[in-house]
């Protein structure tokens, strides 16, 4: 079944009875009965498989089909004819499947996605079409067969010759090619194929060797002793089958023939996906395409008929029943106009197109940015004051000097708009991508990151809307004092804390901290637990008399939750509240028991970092002469 694209007129949840139930059922029963019996071994009804294909062309060969220029499978005096080309097409008919060209040139050229020539090889693929090219031509094919495996071919030849099964090296075949239009293809496992089974490795099946306690002949069948075809087992009949995309990837990455350097920007993300001459499902159906075949948008997407996304309930035709439609459907309107690498156009809702144009990176080095996206740099466009990029927006052409800002950049090419990368620069080069410049407290983050007091919480995330952690705050203060702190310890005259490890990434910082009477010594320092507004206060309280700064401590205007303050804090918090440091949060209140974020945090100690240390002596010299 092809996924097209559905006007959809229903988009509820149903109940079906029981007996609507067993009606469907009994249904699909009589529709599988009706199958061609050469379809059901090798592939889902209604799926092309390259077994699928082979077993087509094998069926042809058994039941006489007869040479008749331009037929495609129709039945005349009761027999089935066909042109070369026609046999193939036949295939996707009978399953019901459009796209497929029907001339043996337009096939090789439009439903294949790789070519290689004979004289080189052949990949080990049942289905795959071999042709005739014309001399001197690079495109022009002549005729046009199906591989079988077991080094043979079916075709439909001539008038009077008819269907003709043969080996594939007394034919005269110049090309092979992988067909696509849907086709689904083995990976790795057993597979029924023409009565028998057949084991694929990587792609390919497998010939003259044992798997599984199976002798493999040259033909690629499981054989029994006697030399005979084993039987098919069920149990090992694997139904794992993958895209003609990827294993044109697999062929071309172990050096098989074939063109790979197709400029695509997008790939179809689901399976057999009708690529339409225009933008609604009445329009003529161009190929049907596999999942992750490469496309080419060109450009911007249009409005067209609303493709919905969901999960079918009701009858396939849903002549006279009132429950039918999608659940929990979402609704695409948008259609991309594309180009496939065999020159195909047409139209692919926006449902199954997923853009691979590279989003790009930005780095820093300190003193200008440079953007990259391999090999679409040259269609980067960018914007520094918030906005989105689009064609009108700078060109990304050199490095720019432009730091303490946010960067959004993105490839666009023919109105295409490839993924933005936002990222905020720090003025020391440092990137973030977790806040941008528009938020109030960037500037104040940037000048904490720039002065070494914060780092990120990893390599490209801040965290700015996380609480500040005890441990967090030591680290920072142990920054802020320009003490080498490594060779700080616990020991005899500072008794470590019983829930701080000598590994922690605080450890000496906290040493030092305690030594220099910021942090109280105790049996516990509870370094994940987030610092109470009042006791940050302290902290840098404690801090300040390092600096023998002149901290005023009046409290002459008293926050109105003054009564909520511990005592052991109250002069540290007008000390900061005089200072400038900490002000209220709002109707004169101080919540001494609330914390901060990272940035309000950030915020903070470049204040006090202004007021206090930076005019004061920071060579050193007030530190403890003795470490512990």
């Amino acid at each position: 079944m092809t996924i097209d694209t559905i006007h959809c007129k229903h988009m509820r949840k149903t109940t079906r009875s029981p007996k609507r139930a067993l009606c469907l059922l009994l249904a699909a029963l009589t529709l599988c009965a009706c199958l061609p019996a050469w379809g059901l071994g090798a592939k889902a009804a209604g799926t092309p498989t390259n077994l699928g294909l082979a077993e087509h062309g094998i069926m042809a060969y058994n039941e006489g089909w007869q040479y008749s220029y331009g037929g495609k499978g129709e039945t005349v005096g009761g027999v089935r004819v066909s042109d070369c080309a026609g046999l193939i097409y036949s295939y996707f008919s009978d399953l019901g499947v459009g796209g497929c060209m029907g001339g043996a040139t337009s096939q090789a050229t439009q439903n294949c996605i790789l070519t290689g020539l004979f004289e080189e090889g052949l990949p080990r693929i049942h289905g795959l079409a071999l042709t005739i090219l014309e001399p001197g031509a690079t495109d022009d094919y002549s005729h046009i067969g199906i591989y079988i495996g077991g080094e043979e071919s079916c075709e439909n030849s001539d008038y009077g010759t008819n269907m003709v099964r043969a080996s594939i090296y007394r034919r005269g075949w110049t090309t092979w090619h992988l067909f696509d239009n849907g086709v689904r293809y083995p990976r790795e496992g057993w597979y029924e194929f023409d009565g028998g089974m057949v084991h694929y490795t990587n792609y390919e099946y497998d010939v003259n060797t044992t798997i599984d306690g199976y002798t493999i002949g040259a033909d690629g069948f499981a054989q029994l002793s006697d030399g005979e075809r084993a039987p098919v087992d069920s149990s090992m009949v694997s139904t794992d089958f993958v895209s003609a995309e990827e294993v044109r990837s697999w062929l071309v990455t172990n050096g098989w023939s074939g063109s790979n350097d197709f400029d695509y920007n997008a790939k179809v993300s689901s399976t057999s996906v009708n690529l339409r001459a225009e933008p609604n499902t009445s329009s003529t159906i161009v190929a049907t395409l596999s999942k992750g075949t490469r496309l080419h948008i060109d450009g911007p997407a249009v409005e067209g008929e609303a493709v919905a996304v969901g999960t079918w309930i009701g009858d396939q035709d849903h002549v006279g029943d009132e429950d039918y439609g999608y659940e929990n459907a979402q609704l695409f309107s948008k259609w991309y106009p594309v180009t496939t690498i065999h020159g195909q156009s047409g139209y692919v809702s926006e449902a199954y197109i997923e853009l691979v144009i590279s989003a790009p990176t930005i780095t820093c080095d300190g003193e200008s940015v440079t953007i990259d996206a391999g090999g679409y740099s040259d269609s980067i466009y960018y914007t520094t004051d918030g906005s989105e990029p689009t064609e009108e927006s700078e060109l990304y052409l050199s490095p720019v000097y432009q730091l303490s800002c946010t960067y959004q950049a993105a490839v666009i090419r023919n109105g295409v708009v490839g993924p933005v990368t936002t990222v905020t620069v720090m003025g020391n080069g440092a990137i973030f991508t977790d806040f941008t410049y528009k938020n109030w407290f960037a500037p104040h983050v940037d000048k904490a990151v720039g002065l070494g007091l914060f780092s990120g919480t990893s390599a490209n995330t801040f965290s700015p809307n996380t609480t500040l952690t005890r441990a967090q705050l030591v680290k920072i203060l142990a920054n802020m004092s320009g003490e080498d702190t490594s060779s700080y310890e616990f020991g005899d005259s500072i008794p470590a804390f019983s829930d701080v490890q000598e590994n922690a990434y605080y450890y000496h910082d906290l040493a030092w901290a305690v030594q220099a009477g910021i942090v109280s010594k105790g049996k516990k320092f509870n370094p994940s637990a987030s610092v109470p507004r009042e006791q940050l206060c302290l902290m840098l309280s404690n801090m300040a008399k390092r600096y023998d700064a002149a901290l005023d401590d009046s409290q002459d205007k008293l926050f109105s939750d003054d009564d909520k303050i511990s005592s052991w804090a109250k002069t540290a918090v007008y000390e900061m509240r005089n200072l400038g440091v900490v002000s209220g949060t709002g109707n004169n209140a101080f919540d001494p028991k609330g914390t901060s974020t990272r940035a309000t945090a950030a915020t903070m100690l470049v204040s006090f970092y202004n007021k206090v240390v930076a005019l004061h002596d920071t060579s050193g010299d007030n530190l403890p002469a003795t470490k512990a």
